[in-house]
Parts: structure tokens; sequence; C-alpha cells
């Protein structure tokens, strides 16, 4: 089954706030976004529903540093609120906790993060910890991740005609070990992500097993110029299913961003991105989805507290096995 969707997203009035205090060791930010939304609940249909939105973004980020050792904190939330009272609000909350020490010959990093979501047809909460291991020797940097998370899915079906009345709570694991190389500006790599998810319960609420686990080779790039940022990835994904009834997965996938920021116009920024990546689902006849997305967006900075953005894009939703 497939999902596809074009939105045109808001020419938008960002209000931006400035920091709260001049250090670098604490900063708070508040935004207010307004703008129309074409395709508020990405509807594949002829008629979707668009609506005028109004956004508050709220941020703080704190850290210090101190000699080879560093550590930061930061936290946001959003809420997306719209003129068309039948839709729902969204809302969206991050906390993410960074800490490192070493320099590049070798260092140690740690990320730990909670991230809960909470839309008209999404409800998810995702706790994960991250300890990275990295070294840059002659240009050439090593690097190995260790990740552990927790999370719940909970999506609309057209089974129930609205959220499942349990949501589905898994166990993932990865090692994530690669190489690259550095000259100049450029970075080229590859890396091996090997992972596995275990279901806190064996069956699910439609008596499917859940349980799999995937190998993700990667190959990546990435340029970072004075005007001109880009990166790009392609993996192909393997995954075996622990279900008579779901297919292994066998895709190629993909990552690809370009940011534009001329000297000649600092008012304008220009940012197109591709990608195309396995979802997690709790559709019931889905083991996971493969997400296409594609956007542009342009910016045109004011003043420094007020910034106009357009957006377009287009999305589709491939539900295997459905």
């Amino acid at each position: 089954m497939w999902r596809r969707q074009v939105f045109i997203g808001a020419i938008g009035i960002l209000l931006l706030g400035a920091p709260a205090r001049a250090e670098d060791e604490f900063l708070a930010s508040l935004r207010l976004r307004g703008g129309y939304d074409s395709n508020v609940q990405f509807s594949s249909g002829h008629n979707p529903v668009g609506s005028a939105f109004i956004a508050t973004d709220a941020a703080l980020a704190a850290g210090a540093k101190d000699g080879d050792s560093s550590w930061a904190i930061t936290a946001d939330g959003s809420t997306t609120r719209y003129a068309n009272h039948l839709l729902v609000p969204a809302t969206t909350g991050k906390v993410l906790l960074r800490g490192s020490m070493g320099d590049d010959e070798l260092r140690i990093s740690s990320v730990s993060s909670i991230t809960d979501i909470s839309t008209y047809n999404l409800r998810a909460t995702d706790i994960l910890q991250v300890f990275k291991v990295e070294s840059l020797q002659d240009k050439v940097r090593l690097f190995v991740s260790a990740e552990g998370g927790r999370s719940t899915i909970n999506q609309t079906n057209a089974i129930f005609q609205d959220f499942s009345p349990l949501p589905l709570q898994y166990w993932r694991g990865a090692i994530i070990p690669g190489v690259s190389v550095i000259r100049g500006k450029a970075e080229l790599g590859v890396s091996l992500n090997v992972s596995a998810r275990r279901y806190t319960d064996e069956l699910d609420i439609f008596g499917y097993r859940r349980d799999n686990e995937r190998v993700q080779p990667f190959l990546f790039g990435k340029y970072d110029g004075d005007e001109v940022t880009a990166f790009a990835s392609v993996s192909q994904l393997y995954a075996r299913f622990h279900d008579v009834d779901f297919t292994n997965v066998d895709r190629t996938l993909f990552e690809a961003n370009v940011g534009w920021r001329p000297k000649a116009v600092k008012q304008l920024s220009v940012d197109l991105g591709a990608q195309r990546r396995a979802g997690e689902t709790s559709f019931p006849i889905s083991p996971i989805t493969i997400d296409t997305l594609y956007t542009a967006k342009a910016g045109w900075q004011v003043d420094p507290k007020l910034l106009l953005t357009a957006l377009v894009g287009y999305a589709a939703t491939e539900y295997l096995d459905s």
C-alpha cells in the first residue's frame, strides 16, 4: 500500500527570540511561526485539507568546556495550532544531553535523548543512548558507535479508524563501525549498521511477531564549503523478520541535502533535500514502511528577528506487505 502527498509548506514569518544571556554557557529562545499549510494531514485525495496555522517553538541550551572535556544539554518543544478547529494540534518535545572527552587522536562521546511526538496520526516516545569512539589519524577517521534504546509507537489505522488500543513497545540495539577519509573540506566514508529490535510482547494485538534483525552498509560523503554545504549517503537495508507473514527486506535507501548561502546575497538561503529511509510502524499488517521525501525551501532574512520562508515538498509512504 502506498500513500503519496504533495504539500506546499507555509510561507511563514518567524519571530526569533534573542539569547537570554550573552555568554555561551546558556541560551534561550522563543520563536513564533505563522503561515499556511496546504495539506495538513498529508491526504492523498483530491481535496486535501489546508489551514492557516500559528506555532510556538521554545528552546534552551547550556554547556561548558574544560580542556578536552565538554558537556551540553538542550531542550526544545513545539506546538502547532490550526485555524481549522477540526484539525488536531501537533506537539513535539526533545531533551538531549551530550558529553565528550579527548582530542582528535582519540575522542569518546555520549549522547542521551528523550523525544515525544503527538500529532493527528502519530503518538510516539523514544529514549536513546549512544556511545561513540573515534580517532583521526593522518586524515583518516575511524569510528564505532553503540546504540541502545526503547520506543513506543501508536499510529491511526483503517481497521480501528483511530489509534490502536495498545501501542507497540520495543527495545533496540545497534553497533555501527566505520571509516572515512578527509581531504580539505570534503569527507568520504563507509560504515555498517548492525541492529536488532525486540518487542515487549511476543505477539502484537493482531497476532504478528515483529522482532527483527537488520544489516545496513553505508557509503557517505559530505562537503562543507563557504557558500555550499552538501551531504549524501546511499545504503542497502537487509532485514530479517521472525514472522512468516512478513517478507524479508532488501531495499536501497538514500539521503541527500544541499544548502546554499550566497555571500553576495546574505539574506538568501536555499535548502534542497531528498531521502528514502525505513520507518517504524504500528500498522497491523506491515513490518516497516519505506518513506520517501523531497523538499525545497527558500528563506529571506528581513532582519535579525524576522525571516520569511517558503517550502514545497513531496512525500510518499510504502507500507510493506500490505
